[in-house]
């Protein structure tokens, strides 16, 4: 067993308590194998949680995405389930505080260590007289680890990204002047891949490569494997920047005295802050580059909504299909997962999808992120409703969209779920908004109708999209918990609230809003959303006498939209089909 292992390396070490976050020295939010070193000690695959492990207890912590999966996957491994959120249940810091005696022993990996999350736990900690020590228990214990991706980097062309890499490079150096700083060390994936205009396989799903950068004011280095670089990619990158091998990173920051470095502490993992030399003057704030990337340029706007009209097509494809098979044929979750995915890589420019397909049946779906295999997937009966959260990465966009498909005979608990999720999407996307408004405001609007009739999720109610990157990129980040960024013109983002009830279903309804001005006035400027994805919406599934009358012309004009930009690309039969299902709906 993994955690009795572990606590022998404890025991030899000296190790009162371990933390193993699920971290790699970047700040993914998905990770390599190789990283997955909480997976590896818990059993717990979801994509967020911590363990904790003494030689007593071991806990997880996760959010409320994964309560149900986290439950049934760490039970027979010894841990016990901490839940995020929940009254009740302590923090990681209030535990370790209330528990660990004076004088313990706290040991964490520094390179999976944020340094942010690190100096709020040695402020506490070290009041309790607990130090905190650097050590790797993972490397030993864990025999048959993957080794890390090396897969070949490739040029995103200019006429996908719409600017040069040197073009947003003084960008930052702007932003840096603007902070009297000098220099910035940039540790995150997609910050790097978008600022060098480069893309890799190094993370599943998201197109990246394991790298770090530094920009100065005169000049820029990437430290990066060079075995991924070929001729071509040496001289494009060599053209405005020196390449430095990836391990080398850790000396080369030593070098820098008495002068004002820019850093993200959320992004930085600690092993690299800690060798920063105290002469400098470390000015902390918030990721530069997400404040850059996140507002997409008018190139990239329109790239991503030719991504989405093709992405659409191919979810309609299958929507058409799956109805009709469902009838007369045995198929599993998995099998209709592997089908989307053949509709999708149909489409130009595909590259591959941009996480891995939600296809959750009946009850499975009240998991949020279930996850079928091939081994084990329920068979999708012609009765109540299939979920599938799905997304692909195109070279001129990357999408996410969730339909939940009414597959035979609905409930009316399911129809009056599905009419309300539908009501919280569609108050979202028709919202009119003054300039400033932040994004913890705007998921309230979208909770406003489900709290009316006493119901909740708890998940956000939507996240920013990286553009041919990451499909959850921030700001923006719509929830309770976030910590109040402006939503700007220019930015993309998902709304999909949802209803989840254990045992029985889930219901999401999830679309891609782009933040456009409206008007400007007295009061001032305006800013309203523009839907850019498209798929039909389950007309069989809505209680129309629910629905107020702007949800209802909401729901009628997307749904023409929809099939003016869908149509075209579909066979007669296919087109027929969605005629109907997107016709005009009255009370």
């Amino acid at each position: 067993m993994v955690l009795k292992v572990l606590r022998n390396e404890m025991k030899k070490n000296k190790i009162d308590c371990y933390i193993i976050p699920t971290l790699d020295p970047h700040s993914s939010e998905y990770l390599p194998d190789y990283y997955k070193e909480r997976q590896f000690v818990t059993g717990f695959t979801g994509s967020a949680g911590t363990a904790v492990v003494t030689n007593s207890d071991a806990f997880l912590w996760t959010d409320g995405r994964y309560f149900i999966q986290a439950e049934s996957q760490i039970k027979d491994n010894g841990f016990k389930l901490m839940k995020i959120g929940i009254e009740g249940y302590p923090t990681i810091i209030e535990w370790l505080s209330d528990n660990l005696k004076s004088g313990s022993v706290l040991g964490l990996n520094a390179k999976y260590y944020l340094q942010s999350d690190f100096e709020n736990l040695e402020l506490k900690l070290n009041k309790n007289n607990i130090s905190i020590i650097d050590i790797d228990l993972i490397k030993d214990i864990w025999q048959d680890r993957i080794s890390l991706p090396n897969s070949k980097v490739f040029i995103h062309e200019h006429k996908y990204s719409g600017r040069t890499s040197e073009q947003k490079i003084e960008d930052v150096r702007k932003v840096l002047s603007e902070n009297n700083a000098n220099l910035t060390i940039i540790s995150k994936l997609d910050d790097i891949a978008w600022l060098f205009n480069i893309r890799c396989n190094d993370i599943e799903h998201t197109p990246v490569v394991i790298s770090y950068a530094i920009v100065e004011m005169e000049k820029v280095y990437i430290f990066i494997n060079k075995d991924k670089l070929d001729d071509n990619v040496i001289k494009y990158l060599s053209s405005f920047s020196e390449i430095i091998n990836y391990d080398d990173v850790f000396e080369h920051v030593k070098k820098y005295f008495e002068t004002n470095i820019y850093i993200d502490k959320s992004s930085i993992n600690h092993k690299l802050f800690s060798e920063i030399n105290e002469s400098n003057n470390v000015i902390s704030g918030d990721d530069l580059i997400e404040g850059l990337k996140t507002v997409k340029n008018p190139i990239e706007i329109q790239n991503i909504k030719n991504a989405h009209i093709r992405d659409g097509v191919a979810l309609t494809k299958f929507i058409y299909w799956i109805k009709r098979i469902v009838k007369d044929e045995i198929i599993t979750e998995y099998e209709a997962a592997q089908k989307l995915r053949k509709f999708r890589e149909e489409q130009a420019l595909f590259t591959d999808e941009s996480f891995e397909t939600i296809s959750a049946y009946g009850k499975n779906a009240a998991m949020m992120h279930y996850s079928a295999s091939e081994e084990k997937a329920s068979v999708i009966e012609n009765k109540g409703f299939l979920l599938v959260d799905s997304g692909a990465q195109y070279l001129d966009g990357t999408t996410d969209i969730t339909r939940t498909i009414a597959v035979g005979e609905l409930t009316d608990e399911e129809i009056t779920d599905f009419t309300y999720v539908l009501k919280s999407h569609f108050v979202l996307s028709s919202a009119v908004f003054l300039k400033g408004t932040k994004d913890s405001a705007l998921d309230a609007i979208a909770r406003y109708p489900l709290w009316k009739i006493h119901s909740d999720y708890k998940c956000g109610t939507g996240h920013g999209v990286g553009y041919f990157l990451g499909v959850h990129e921030n700001p923006p980040w719509l929830s309770p918990r976030a910590l109040g960024s402006e939503i700007k013109e220019g930015m993309i983002f998902s709304d999909e609230p949802g209803v989840y009830k254990e045992g029985k279903f889930g219901i999401r309804t999830e679309n891609i809003l782009e933040v456009v001005k409206d008007i400007e006035n007295e009061s001032g400027i305006f800013l309203k959303f523009n839907l850019i994805s498209f798929a039909p919406i389950e007309r069989e599934a809505i209680n129309v006498n629910l629905l107020d009358d702007f949800e209802l012309k909401a729901l009628n004009e997307y749904h023409k939209e929809v099939y003016e930009k869908i149509s075209p690309f579909l066979n007669s039969e296919e087109r027929s089909w969605l005629y109907e299902v997107t016709k005009e709906m009255s009370k």
